[in-house]
């Protein structure tokens, strides 16, 4: 009876094991399909993405009036479980109007890479060979952020330009856009230039020191030279363009320093006076201005005279 007991007990246990290795089983395998599939993806499910730093690379295409999206959606199914694709990237295609506009893509079809709560839009041919080549090295954000108190240190701008070439964006919210096609530039030309982006509503010093005046706003630092982006035209293919070799026909300019905090003492006080003498209190500055300038002046006679005048005789002389 004992012994019999014990193979009860003995087949109850294998029993219990086998249905949870089947279990286990189930669940890898339904994790596995839900890996292997392109996920449908609308403008809610891109900020829930989004929200969650999680990485999703879409086609975004419409199903009508347009001749290559067919072809496209079939390329961009092929690269689906791939080696190439990085661990933890999910594949989606999305048709929503709502997420073009909200991701401000008018032509279709187009490829867009979410990571880093940033996305890149892919600038190639929705080809399988080409695609996989570009996922990889998009995989991360290659835009730096510079700002008044790193700029210098990080390009060596004006002091040698040793840690390489850089192209720089100044940026604020109404054309925060430039990011984005700044990012595809630094995949294209990565280990080649360095790319960065410096907010211009908080970092002022850099705005007036390189005379930036419109948004967005480009410029090449090469070589102790700077070229400020000036074709009519702003998007990733004429930005390569621009530092394949057409940043040649734009003004080579020095690379101004920084100022000191003297300069902008003395640039302060420049205003100033040129505020007031504007304003009602023009005689009366005026007559200060003038004040000052004459001690100043009688100041630097009595000082010159002292030096000249020959010392006094002593009796014995």
């Amino acid at each position: 009876m004992q012994h019999q007991t014990k193979q009860g007990v003995l087949a109850t246990g294998w029993h219990l094991c086998f249905i949870i290795l089947m279990i286990l089983m189930s669940q890898t395998c339904w994790g596995a399909e839900e890996e292997a599939k392109i996920l449908d993806v609308n403008v809610d499910g891109w900020q829930e993405a989004y929200n969650g730093a999680r990485k999703l690379l879409v086609l975004l295409y419409k199903t009508e009036g347009c001749q290559l999206c067919p072809d496209a959606l079939q390329e961009f199914t092929t690269i689906l479980g791939q080696p190439e694709i990085p661990t933890g990237v999910k594949l989606g295609k999305s048709a929503d109007a709502a997420l073009m506009k909200h991701l401000n893509i008018d032509n279709v079809p187009a490829l867009v890479f979410l990571r880093d709560k940033s996305f890149i839009i892919y600038d190639g041919q929705i080809e399988v060979e080409s695609m996989l080549h570009w996922v990889p090295l998009a995989a991360d954000m290659t835009v730096q952020t510079l700002d008044d108190s790193s700029f210098e240190h990080l390009t060596q701008a004006s002091t040698g330009a040793t840690t390489g070439d850089w192209l720089v964006a100044f940026y604020q919210l109404n054309c925060q856009d430039v990011i984005s096609m700044l990012d595809a530039v630094g995949v294209r030309f990565k280990g080649r230039v360095i790319v960065a982006k410096v907010d211009m509503t908080e970092n002022r010093e850099l705005v007036d020191r390189f005379k930036v005046k419109e948004c967005p706003h480009i410029i090449y630092f090469r070589q102790g030279k700077m070229y400020r982006y000036d074709l009519p035209k702003l998007d990733a293919a004429s930005l390569r363009s621009f530092l394949d070799g057409f940043y040649k026909n734009s003004k080579a300019e020095n690379v101004p320093i920084p100022k000191s905090k003297f300069d902008y003492l003395t640039e302060g006080m420049a205003d100033f006076l040129k505020t007031q003498m504007e304003g009602e209190n023009r005689n009366v500055v005026l007559a200060a201005v003038c004040g000052l300038a004459v001690s100043f002046l009688f100041i630097i006679f009595l000082c010159c005279r002292s030096i000249l005048e020959p010392p006094p005789k002593t009796k014995e002389e």
